[in-house]
C-alpha cells in the first residue's frame, strides 16, 4: 500500500502559510503526518512502510499507537527534504479522513520569540495560535490552525532526537 505524494497537501499548507514565497525557508520541515481512518488501513500502511524504511518508534499515545518512520527517500518539496513520517492510528470513536493532515517544524529560535515572530512576518493574528503544547515537558509546541483541517506545528527540537531522549530515559 504505497503512500500518496505528499506534494498537493505541501503546497495547499505552504499556500495558506506564508504571506510571501520563501518566508520559512529558514526553518526545517521536520516531518509530515499521515492519517488514515481505520486500524486496518493502519497496518496494512505500517507494514508496507516496515519493508523500505525504518521503525524509529511505535508508541501508544493517547489509547493509540503512533508510528514514526525514517524514509528510506525523503520526500522532496522545492528545496526541502522530509525524512521523518508520522502514522498515527485513529482514536476510538474520532474517525479521520485519509490523508496528510499536518507538518511539524523546528524553531530557530525559543518559542515566546518565534511566536513573535510568526506574529509579526507571517501575519498571524494572536487568536491564530493554539498554545496548549507550550506546558509540555519535553519538546513543547505552537499550533497553527490552518483552513481544509490543515495544521501546522512549531517546536524547538526535531522528533528523531525527541525519540531517541525517550527512548534513552
Amino acid at each position: 500500500m504505497p503512500l500518496p505524494s505528499p506534494t498537493p497537501f505541501l503546497h495547499q499548507l505552504f499556500t495558506f502559510l506564508e504571506p510571501s514565497p520563501g518566508a520559512l525557508d529558514h526553518l526545517v520541515l521536520d516531518h509530515i503526518c499521515y492519517r488514515v481512518a481505520t486500524v486496518s488501513v493502519y497496518e496494512d500502511l505500517r507494514s508496507s512502510l516496515l519493508k523500505d524504511n525504518r521503525l524509529l518508534v511505535e508508541s501508544p499515545i493517547n489509547g493509540r499507537r503512533i508510528a514514526t518512520f525514517r524514509m528510506a527517500t525523503p520526500f522532496r518539496f522545492k528545496q526541502r527534504e522530509i525524512w521523518l513520517l508520522e502514522l498515527p492510528e485513529p482514536k476510538p470513536g474520532s474517525p479521520y479522513p485519509e490523508g496528510y493532515e499536518h507538518a511539524e517544524f523546528v524553531t530557530d529560535r525559543p518559542l515566546p520569540q518565534f511566536e513573535t515572530w510568526l506574529v509579526e512576518h507571517l501575519g498571524v493574528t494572536e487568536d491564530e495560535l493554539d498554545r496548549k503544547g507550550l506546558t509540555k515537558p519535553l519538546n513543547a509546541d505552537l499550533r497553527l490552525r490552518l483552513p481544509a483541517g490543515l495544521s501546522v506545528k512549531f517546536h524547538e527540537l526535531p522528533l528523531d532526537r525527541v525519540i531517541e531522549i525517550e527512548l534513552a530515559g
